[in-house]
């Protein structure tokens, strides 16, 4: 089923050829290209509200797993850094 999600359907693909070889004006060539963002909207599935908190869930736990090891990194090099400055101060 994935393989037929990925690739477009003959039917745009035909219809865009035919419409390519018309040769449409610059409004013929938009008009046809929402024509085919809106027959390609259909075939999208939207999620579930299950799936949508799970979702969700996953990507703020993600994130703030992401946000601890940056602050923990941050804090470490800040910490370093202050140390050399006072150990190897020459202004004494």
């Amino acid at each position: 089923m994935s393989e037929e999600l990925e690739q477009p359907s003959e039917d745009l693909v035909e219809k865009s050829k035919a419409s390519r070889a018309q040769a449409r004006g610059p409004l013929g060539r938009i008009i046809l290209f929402i024509q085919q963002v809106i027959a390609e909207l259909r075939k999208v599935n939207k999620p579930t509200f299950q799936e949508l908190r799970n979702y969700t869930g996953v990507v703020l736990g993600f994130v703030t797993v992401v946000m601890v090891i940056i602050f923990g990194l941050d804090f470490l090099f800040g910490t370093g850094v202050t140390w050399l400055y006072t150990v190897f101060d020459t202004t004494k």
